[in-house]
C-alpha cells in the first residue's frame, strides 16, 4: 500500500492511478483551477438553450437527486442560475434519518419543484442486501443499481431530453476511465457496480421480474429517446465543501443535531440512511480507507486541511464500525450480530489486516505511508 504524496488516498482505492506518486482525484482537482470556467458556462447555457421551454410549460430536464448536499446545489444551479424548470428523480430508503427526509422535502419546497421517488420494494431489498453483503461485500448493491437505473428509465418515460446528475466520480474522484466529459452517458460502466443481475437470478435467489427495475437501460435506447445525461461537475467548478456551504443557504439541514456517528469526521456527507453506512465501512476492510479517508481527502484538496493535520484524525476514525448504524443494519436484514460480524469477517485483506486470538483486526499500515 502507498499514499498519495498530497492527500491520503491509497493506491488500494478500486481502479485508481497514480502519477508521480499523486491521485486521480488531487489531479482532477487541481485541474480545476486552470479550467476555463466561463467558456464551461457558455456550453451549458447553449445547452439549457436547447431545451429549456421546449415542453412549453412542462419540464424542461429531469435531475437525479438523493436529497444531500450535492443534490440541492445540482438543484439550485439549475433552478437558479440557469433559469430551467426542473422534475427531481430519486430513490427512497427505509427507517431515514430526520435530516434525510426534511432535505428531501426541502428542495421541493425551497426551490419548487416536483419530485419522483421510487419506494424500492422492501423485501426484495431487505433480501439483496443480505445476499451482496455475504457474496460481494457490498451491501447496497441493489439500491445503487436503482440510483444508476432509475432516473435514467423515468426520464425517458416522460420524453425529458435532458438529465442531470452531479459528479463524474471517477474522473473526480479516481476510477475507472477517468476522463474528464460533459457526457454522463456510459456512467453504468464505471465499474463502481458489478454486473450481478443474471447471477442472482440464474442462483433462484431473485426473479427476473424482482430484477427488472434496476436493470441499466442500455446506450443504445438512451441514444434511441435523444437522451442528453451530463454531469454538472463539467460545466462548474466541484467541491464538496463549498457545495455544503451553498446547500445550507438553501435550507440543507445536518445530521449534527441528531446523530453523531463514530466513524465520520462530518455530519453532512451521506446522511439519510444509517444502514447505509455499512457499506461505506467495507472500504476499510477490503482497501484500508473509507469515508474518514475521503473526507480528509477533500478538505486537503480544498485547502482546509493540511496532509499532517489530517493523518491523527484518519488514524483515530477511519476503523470504526459505528454501533448505532450496526444495530440498524443488523436490525433492518435480520441479522444476528454474530452472523454480521462473521461475514465481515470474511472481508478482511490479510495483506492490510491481521487477527488476533479473539478475532479482532488489527491494520498493518500506517496511514499517510502504508505498509
Amino acid at each position: 500500500m502507498k499514499y498519495c504524496l498530497k492527500c491520503l488516498m491509497p493506491d488500494t482505492r478500486p481502479n485508481s492511478k497514480f502519477y508521480d506518486n499523486v491521485c486521480q482525484g488531487c489531479i482532477s482537482y487541481e485541474n480545476q483551477k486552470t479550467t476555463d470556467w466561463k467558456k464551461r458556462w457558455n456550453e451549458l447555457e447553449k445547452l439549457c438553450e436547447k431545451y429549456r421551454g421546449k415542453n412549453g410549460n412542462g419540464y424542461d430536464c429531469a435531475i437525479a437527486i438523493s436529497g444531500g448536499k450535492d443534490s440541492h446545489y445540482q438543484v439550485y444551479y439549475m433552478k437558479e442560475i440557469m433559469k430551467m424548470n426542473p422534475i427531481l428523480i430519486g430513490v427512497g430508503n427505509f427507517d431515514g434519518t430526520n435530516a434525510g427526509k426534511d432535505n428531501l422535502e426541502n428542495l421541493s419546497d425551497t426551490f419548487g419543484c416536483d419530485t419522483i421517488i421510487l419506494q424500492p420494494n422492501k423485501d426484495l431489498t431487505r433480501r439483496l442486501t443480505k445476499i451482496t453483503f455475504e457474496k460481494i461485500g457490498q451491501p447496497t448493491w441493489y439500491l445503487d443499481q436503482l440510483i444508476y437505473a432509475f432516473p435514467v428509465k423515468m426520464t425517458i418515460k416522460l420524453d425529458i431530453k435532458l438529465l442531470v446528475y452531479g459528479e463524474n466520480i471517477s474522473y473526480t474522484y479516481g476510477g475507472h476511465d477517468a476522463k474528464e466529459t460533459p457526457s454522463a452517458m456510459d456512467q453504468p460502466m464505471n465499474k463502481v457496480l458489478r454486473p450481478m443481475h443474471d447471477q442472482l437470478i440464474n442462483d433462484g435467489l431473485v426473479s427476473a421480474k424482482e430484477m427488472e427495475s434496476s436493470k441499466f437501460a442500455t446506450i443504445d435506447e438512451c441514444k434511441n429517446a435523444k437522451l442528453e445525461p451530463i454531469y454538472l461537475s463539467y460545466f462548474t467548478p466541484w467541491d464538496s465543501v463549498h457545495n455544503y456551504e451553498i446547500a445550507k443557504r438553501w435550507g440543507f439541514k445536518h445530521l449534527g443535531h441528531e446523530y453523531k456517528r463514530e466513524g465520520a469526521l462530518e455530519d453532512y456527507n451521506s446522511i439519510d440512511y444509517l444502514p447505509y453506512l455499512v457499506n461505506q465501512f467495507m472500504k476499510y476492510p477490503k482497501f484500508g480507507h473509507a469515508s474518514a479517508t475521503e473526507m480528509a481527502c477533500r478538505w486537503i484538496r480544498s485547502g482546509l486541511k493540511t496532509r499532517e493535520e489530517m493523518i491523527s484524525l484518519v488514524e483515530e476514525k477511519d476503523g470504526i464500525l459505528d454501533q448505532g448504524i450496526t444495530e440498524k443494519f443488523c436490525e433492518f436484514t435480520r441479522m444476528s450480530k454474530k452472523e454480521f460480524f462473521n461475514i465481515l469477517d470474511k472481508w478482511y485483506n490479510t495483506e492490510l489486516f491481521e487477527q488476533d486470538q479473539h478475532g479482532l483486526w488489527r491494520k498493518k499500515f500506517k496511514v499517510g505511508f502504508g505498509t
